[in-house]
Parts: structure tokens; C-alpha cells; sequence
């Protein structure tokens, strides 16, 4: 039953990886995109679409931060097991 329950985490654990390298990826490709749009002609519409894409990384940041700590509950749970 306990090979079970350390299988099934280790599997939570590589798919919470996973999902945590994509958000990272995706966190750097929207914040450099927004840098992108800033360094061309100031106009209203991309200074919002700038404005979007540094709120989005900071939404993504927090959600790294999240999954960052989730990943090492589960790991904690994994070494209490027997």
C-alpha cells in the first residue's frame, strides 16, 4: 500500500515539475514581449497591451511561487511515508 501511495506522489511530483517549467517558460516569453512593446513608439494601445503583459507575469510569478511551495508539500509528505 505504501509503494502505492510513493508512486502515485512521485507521480504528483513530476506532473507539478512540469506544469512549473511551462509556467516559467510562459512567464519569461509574455514579460519579454512587454518589454518589446515598450521599447517601440509609445501609443495607448501598446502601453496597454504592455500594462496586460506585466500584470500577466506577475499573475504567472504568483503562481510559481504557489506551485513552487505545493511541489515541496508534497515531497515533505513523500518522506513521512514508511
Amino acid at each position: 500500500m505504501a509503494d502505492r501511495d510513493l508512486d502515485s506522489l512521485k507521480e504528483q511530483i513530476k506532473y507539478e515539475t512540469e506544469v512549473s517549467r511551462f509556467t516559467a517558460l510562459l512567464t519569461v516569453a509574455i514579460g519579454g514581449s512587454s518589454l518589446g512593446l515598450i521599447l517601440g513608439t509609445l501609443t495607448p494601445l501598446r502601453v496597454t497591451l504592455a500594462a496586460v503583459g506585466v500584470l500577466s507575469t506577475l499573475a504567472l510569478a504568483i503562481v510559481i511561487w504557489r506551485l513552487d511551495r505545493r511541489i515541496r508539500a508534497l515531497i515533505a509528505q513523500m518522506k513521512e511515508l514508511p
